[in-house]
């Protein structure tokens, strides 16, 4: 019979190369859309991009060590190393915070109807996108230099005490009381106001989409410009996005608090926060697949009596071409 940590790893490695074979899958289609097909491109193609690679580097980071010790391996990072991976870990898991909140937004402002307040915005809208990146990085890479200071690995099995703790790191034990509240006021705020921001933004498009579509009852679907038709299914596509990380991080959300406030330590409650937090890097690539028909043809097209590794390598080849 496997024991817990065997499952635990199995659960993880699956979970791992799916999510990074979908997110690998659909950055290179939309890379090659950028590159070889630019009249196709949107410009959500580009935030798309940007939340794949950031669900790529989540994924890596906390599946790959849990996988680790899940089968046995004990003492795989040093300080060093803790303090590395769990600082791009949470910078990258930010970035996939901020970027989902980013798609919402700018879909709700590019739908929005001419009388409303925000339809000023669309003509400069998709010029805000890479300073709203640059934003981002500096942000959550500011917030998280805590991390660097406060993570140590971890050199014995029984972790006791007030904190958070992982199978191979933990916080260090800390008296700076100012400190520790600016670094958790600074991370709350921040994940309180683009998630505010992701359910208004996301509220307001279910009110467009419900308005319209009372517009249109009276019209036979076939009179519907296929303009509409398209942003409408974009964004009931951006809306299942939010509605899947509104979900996973409300639960490890409130697992990580109670984890963070207990004295005893549930190493395997923990296991349970890591697969959490990594299900919607794991489903975002899945959504985008179904419901976009490029990425579809895409992969129809190079997978037709394909080995995966040929279509990997037609796609890599279409991407960056040789000289």
């Amino acid at each position: 019979m496997l024991s817990r940590d065997t499952v635990f790893g199995i659960v993880f490695l699956y979970q791992s190369i799916f999510g990074f074979l979908g997110n690998a899958t659909v950055f290179l289609v939309y890379m090659n859309s950028f590159i070889t097909q630019p009249q196709q491109k949107k410009p959500t193609d580009l935030i798309l991009t940007h939340l794949t690679v950031a669900n790529t580097v989540t994924l890596l980071t906390r599946g790959v060590p849990e996988i680790m010790v899940a089968f046995g391996m004990r003492n795989i990072f040093n300080d060093v190393g803790c303090q590395s991976v769990m600082y791009i870990n949470r910078v990258s898991r930010g970035l996939s915070i901020c970027t989902t909140c980013l798609l919402s937004v700018f879909q709700a402002v590019t739908i929005s109807p001419s009388t409303s307040q925000l339809a000023r915005f669309k003509p400069r809208a998709s010029k805000y996108i890479l300073p709203s990146f640059f934003f981002f990085w500096i942000l959550n890479m500011l917030i998280y230099i805590r991390v660097i200071t406060s993570i140590q690995a971890i050199r014995n099995v029984t972790i006791v005490g007030w904190g958070y703790a992982l199978k191979y790191c933990s916080t260090l034990p800390d008296g700076d009381f100012i400190t520790s509240i600016t670094f958790l006021s600074a991370m709350t705020i921040r994940d309180l106001f683009f998630v505010f921001l992701m359910s208004w933004s996301s509220g307001y498009m279910v009110n467009v989409l419900y308005q319209h579509r009372k517009q249109v009852q009276h019209i036979h679907s076939t009179c519907l410009t296929p303009r509409s038709s398209v942003e409408t299914r974009a964004t009931q596509t951006i809306l299942v996005l939010v509605s899947c990380f509104a979900c996973f991080y409300w639960i490890n959300s409130i697992i990580t608090v109670y984890l963070t406030n207990v004295v005893d330590k549930d190493l395997q409650l923990e296991s349970t926060t890591a697969f959490l937090s990594a299900c919607y890097p794991t489903l975002c690539p899945l959504v985008l697949v179904s419901s976009d028909p490029r990425v579809r043809r895409n992969c129809c097209a190079l997978g037709k009596g394909r080995h995966p590794s040929h279509t990997i390598r037609a796609l890599t080849n279409q991407v960056i071409p040789k000289h």
